[in-house]
């Protein structure tokens, strides 16, 4: 979620183009909340706080989902790095000790040898286009009747053809959007800002580590169907990849943003952290 206010467009395939968009399909998607708007809205009607709140901000008698989804796109928009905290973004404005030895080889890795800004470029580190890296599953993905039952309903939702849905095995990215073979297996360039404390990484989650990222692009990605020709193997040493992912911490703040349990009006409170 953090610095999705900057992102043109959503979700790994980019299906929607802003944060009020984002919001019911996140809370409604039969994958993800699986919530009815209509008891949704009668919950908040139920809650005198809410209809209060609701009423100061939005000017209704009773609070709509339509502005619930306005107020989470708000406060989206308020959970966004810290620039004065993070080494690279001191280090461009000028502070030319923001960033150490291998951090500065790192960069330089970055932009040249390695790549990374191809797609990684911008204020977010991110060119926010589509591509396929080849990827591969996750340990299970195929075999586990759970991830299949969740993967035939995202494929039917999306209006994939049938032949399609019956002999699917993969995550078809971008194709959900456009219905281009082409676009089959491409998903949006993730932005880099906060990566050191967003782990597991890519669409699905498979790598645990930057390291494991790092040398996934190092032997020049995987098979895909539509792979990109951006990637080759890069041939980098231990220490260059250890300077690389130095360099890509630095795209973070110093420490992690953590924002305070909210606290709910009446007897709703958050639930409580897991026991481990």
């Amino acid at each position: 979620m953090i610095n999705s206010a900057y992102y043109n467009k959503l979700f790994w395939e980019g299906s929607v183009t802003s944060l009020e968009g984002q919001a019911p399909s996140a809370a409604e998607g039969g994958v993800a909340g699986n919530g009815d708007p209509s008891v949704m809205e009668m919950r908040l009607r139920f809650i005198p706080e809410y209809v209060e709140s609701f009423k100061k901000v939005f000017g209704a008698e009773w609070p709509r989902m339509n502005d619930a989804y306005r107020a989470i796109a708000a406060y989206e928009r308020t959970v966004v790095s810290d620039a004065t905290k993070v080494p690279f973004d001191r280090y461009a404005k000028g502070d030319k000790k923001a960033l150490n030895a291998s951090q500065v080889a790192g960069m330089k890795l970055f932009n040249g040898k390695a790549g990374c800004v191809q797609c990684h470029n911008g204020a977010l580190a991110s060119d926010q286009k589509f591509y396929d890296t080849g990827l591969p599953d996750f340990p299970g993905f195929k075999d586990d009747p759970l991830y299949q039952v969740t993967h035939r309903w995202e494929h039917y939702q999306k209006g994939v053809p049938e032949q399609k849905y019956r002999t699917a095995d993969m995550d078809y990215g971008l194709y959900y959007i456009t219905k281009n073979p082409k676009d089959v297996g491409k998903f949006r360039t993730p932005s880099l800002r906060e990566v050191k404390y967003t782990a597991p990484y890519m669409h699905n989650g498979i790598f645990a580590t930057l390291q494991e990222v790092v040398d996934f692009y190092d032997r020049g990605g995987g098979k895909g169907t539509n792979k990109t020709p951006l990637l080759k193997p890069l041939k980098l040493s231990a220490q260059e990849k250890k300077d690389l992912i130095a360099f890509i911490e630095a795209l973070s703040m110093t420490e992690p943003l953590i924002h305070d349990d909210p606290k709910l009006p009446g007897d709703y409170q958050p639930l409580p952290a897991p026991v481990k």
